[in-house]
């Protein structure tokens, strides 16, 4: 099992999404944020599980935790979370 890394992006994606909720209500920011690292860390059992996510760059998957997307890449020796967006955003291209 190849183990999952957040990128500095994704740290900060995650943080900023907390910040956004706890604004209005602190125990479910803190709840939000334990389920999207989790279901960042659950990739490690099947990361080819989740469809492939052109419009954001080569290789670049995504697995919906509503209404955001986890992008991430599937490397050789591990699992890179590249970064948690809104759903409704428009695309950018990872490299």
């Amino acid at each position: 099992m190849k183990p999952v890394r957040l990128s500095r992006r994704a740290a900060i994606d995650i943080r900023g999404i907390g910040n956004e909720i706890a604004a209005d209500k602190p125990r479910a920011a803190e709840a939000f944020v334990d389920q999207i690292i989790q279901r960042c860390h659950s990739l490690a059992d099947a990361p080819e599980g989740y469809g492939p996510r052109p419009e954001f760059g080569a290789g670049v998957r995504g697995v919906a935790i509503k209404p955001y997307v986890i992008l991430y890449r599937v490397r050789a020796l591990d699992i890179l979370i590249l970064s948690v967006r809104h759903g409704a955003r428009k695309p950018e291209t990872f490299k």
